[in-house]
């Protein structure tokens, strides 16, 4: 089929992607595009697609990795060409495990893991918040419209759904695991905390591969429980006190779901199913997301990588070795004398901890120092051989010294060599200054565990 562009331009279909309610994706002969062709009841609606397609490509998206439409079709056809992502997937593949598989687990691993999974998560995360500063709204978050490259960039696209929050419209344009219950139930039109419920049923299921709301008796029942569920009829399927609804699939939450996690999903599925107000905002999802990405550590047998918490790799069980916590915080050396000068101990705003295994080089990153996520990483960690290798990567120089000795200040410099310091059991005496030493500036401490923590 050939479909021509407002721009007089024809493009040949040559391949279906993807399909769902609202009509196709397809390949086009150009492998720069993909076109997407809507399927519509009547004029009336092709009239008010049309209005609203045109709407969306005059929308502030330059600087935000969506596939906006760039051309739309002309009749008898209603849709747009849009720019084709080499090398993309759909989030899709990372939440639904194919039939073929036969142990869950080990495609989970194989398909990246829970790094992946983690990193791919915190920037749709970021993405859709950068969509709600502007006023705007993505509309129907799912797993098929959020796509990553290899290395992890994500984009979204299928966005002639993206607009300024809404009432209830007439014609329901969603994805039905997907979709907040008061937008499924027909109460409520889109805004940022529609968005929040589908990204944090998405997140769930991609991390846990279960969806929140379809536990067993929803799944045994006739499609009528399942819609009832949807709508926030149901208990969600690890609520803490009613076990009607819940799953006996899916990855055990302690490995795959940090506390502030689960805290998150308890607050979205819980009191935030049917009280839109109480749900945590995409942000606290981010910043959740990067602390447990920022906690992995990987296993010395199979190389897959699970909390630095759990004694024993949970996808080989085989023991984990030692690593090494580096602590970000802010400090003061004013206020830290006034503090020793009056015997009291200084305050510390903690930044967060990066988990430092003997698997390869971590990295001090930019959302350590400002939560920004975006930026080349400040300093490379690498722990061997009981040793920790210290190397600016920004082009500032930074200082080791000791905690109660300032005679052995070292610079750590991007042009010099490592530099590399024994490291016992415990917290080391070595810190390392981010900054002036005289004023308020970013400081890491290192502790040595020995093995996992219970």
């Amino acid at each position: 089929m050939n479909v021509k562009d407002d721009g007089g331009r024809t493009h040949e279909l040559v391949g279906e992607l993807g399909t769902g309610g609202q009509g196709s994706v397809y390949a086009t002969q150009d492998e720069r595009y993909v076109v997407k062709v809507l399927r519509l009841p009547d004029e009336a609606a092709r009239d008010q697609w049309l209005r609203r397609l045109s709407a969306v490509r005059n929308l502030p998206l330059e600087d935000l990795k969506i596939a906006r439409p760039i051309r739309l079709l002309q009749r008898p056809h209603v849709g747009y060409v849009m720019e084709r992502v080499p090398g993309a997937q759909p989030l899709a593949s990372l939440c639904q495990v194919p039939h073929v598989e036969a142990t869950p687990g080990e495609w989970y691993v194989r398909t990246g893991g829970l790094r992946r999974r983690l990193a791919v998560l915190a920037r749709t995360a970021r993405l859709l918040g950068h969509l709600h500063s502007r006023g705007l709204v993505y509309g129907d978050p799912s797993p098929a419209n959020v796509l990553f490259s290899g290395d992890d960039t994500v984009s979204l696209i299928d966005v002639d759904n993206l607009r300024y929050a809404s009432k209830p419209l007439s014609e329901r344009v969603l994805t039905p695991w997907f979709a907040a219950p008061e937008v499924y139930a027909g109460r409520s039109g889109v805004n940022s905390l529609t968005d929040a419920f589908a990204f944090a049923a998405m997140a769930f299921q991609t991390l846990t591969l279960v969806h929140p709301l379809l536990g067993d008796q929803v799944s045994q029942d006739e499609a009528e429980a399942e819609e009832a569920a949807l709508r926030g009829e149901w208990p969600w399927i690890d609520h803490p006190h009613d076990d009607r609804n819940r799953s006996s699939t899916g990855l055990p939450r302690t490995l795959v779901l940090t506390p502030a996690l689960r805290a998150l999903a308890e607050q979205t599925f819980g009191e935030g199913l049917l009280d839109p107000l109480a749900r945590p905002g995409l942000s606290a999802w981010e910043e959740a997301l990067w602390e447990a990405m920022d906690r992995l550590l990987a296993c010395p047998s199979c190389g897959a990588e699970a909390d630095h918490t759990l004694a024993e790799c949970p996808w080989c069980e085989v023991s984990r070795g030692p690593y090494v916590l580096a602590g970000v915080q802010v400090t003061d050396q004013e206020v830290t004398d006034l503090a020793s000068a009056q015997g009291v101990p200084a305050p510390t705003m903690n930044l967060g901890t990066v988990v430092i295994g003997t698997d390869g080089a971590r990295y001090i990153q930019p959302r350590h120092f400002t939560g920004e996520a975006q930026g080349a990483s400040h300093v490379e960690l690498t722990f061997r051989d009981g040793r920790l290798s210290v190397r600016s990567l920004d082009k500032a120089t930074y200082t080791l010294r000791r905690e109660t000795r300032d005679k052995d200040d070292v610079p750590v410099e991007q042009e010099g060599k490592p530099k590399r310091f024994p490291l016992a059991p415990g917290r080391s005496a070595w810190q390392l200054h981010l900054g002036a030493l005289a004023g308020q500036h970013r400081l890491v401490t290192f502790d040595l565990v020995e093995r996992a923590q219970q």
